[in-house]
């Protein structure tokens, strides 16, 4: 059966289902109810009535340190633009915006851990300029330089015993793989804090070898929780025997 022959709602899971009829963050703040949290509202706001899409993002901003300490949205539009817009105001929580400022369509769209049709892309980059005027509300609240990193989203569902032929594949074939799976499941959040990983090498005894740039090279969580994630994701979905080892 060809699934791009089937009605969208067909193709989607149930995950997704479930965030399209129940938003987790459709709502409003004012302005008044921000004042009185001690909080400034950041809006986000694209399209018109005479366009086919429209969204308004609520961020509520801590002005001491730029945190998006809650977020909602409201949405008129195709189904895959209620999902975008659910995922960006999830993926904002806890974070300053500074780190939202950094938000891609791909990055929201990855923060779903889901498969979601290829026609709605176009729904995830129009909630992206809705973050980017949201952001620019907030460009005179000064935010730290250094702050707790972005946690990687850890998606451990893991293959058993790690892809078929590992330990036989050639080193090429095997750091190919590695950084496939850090571009995609690793990469994109460590980027949200201006760092970045490069997959280096790996020895015959399963050390992986990365090196941090950017922010990451000066972070405390480079070698604590941020380097946890990293490992634990790589035996999640490469093999369960690698190790990782950073060269700082």
């Amino acid at each position: 059966m060809d699934l791009l022959r089937l009605p969208v709602w067909e193709r989607l899971s149930k995950k997704l289902r479930d965030r399209i009829e129940k938003p987790r963050y459709s709502g409003t703040f004012t302005a008044e109810g921000a004042q009185e949290r001690g909080m400034r509202l950041a809006l986000g706001r694209i399209g018109s009535s005479h366009e086919a899409i429209q969204i308004c993002l609520y961020w509520l901003i801590d002005e001491s340190d730029g945190i998006i300490a809650d977020a909602k949205f409201q949405a008129l539009g195709p189904t895959g633009l209620i999902v975008a817009c659910d995922a960006a105001c999830e993926l904002a929580l806890r974070k300053n915006y500074d780190q939202a400022s950094r938000f891609s369509a791909d990055v929201i769209e990855k923060h779903l851990h889901d498969q979601v049709p290829q026609e709605w892309s176009t729904y995830f980059n129009r909630v992206v300029e809705a973050i980017d005027q949201a952001v620019g509300q907030c460009s005179d609240i000064p935010f730290a330089a250094v702050y707790e990193a972005t946690p990687i989203e850890e998606d451990l569902g893991s293959i058993p015993g790690g892809i078929p032929g590992w330990e036989e594949f050639p080193e090429e074939k095997k750091l190919v793989i590695l950084d496939e799976v850090v571009d995609k499941q690793i990469r994109p959040y460590v980027e949200l804090d201006a760092g970045g990983v490069k997959v280096l090498g790996i020895r015959d005894n399963g050390e992986v070898r990365i090196s941090y740039e950017g922010s990451c090279t000066t972070c405390p969580s480079a070698t604590g929780s941020t380097l946890s994630a990293i490992q634990k994701i790589l035996r999640a979905r490469v093999h369960p025997a690698l190790t990782v080892v950073p060269e700082l």
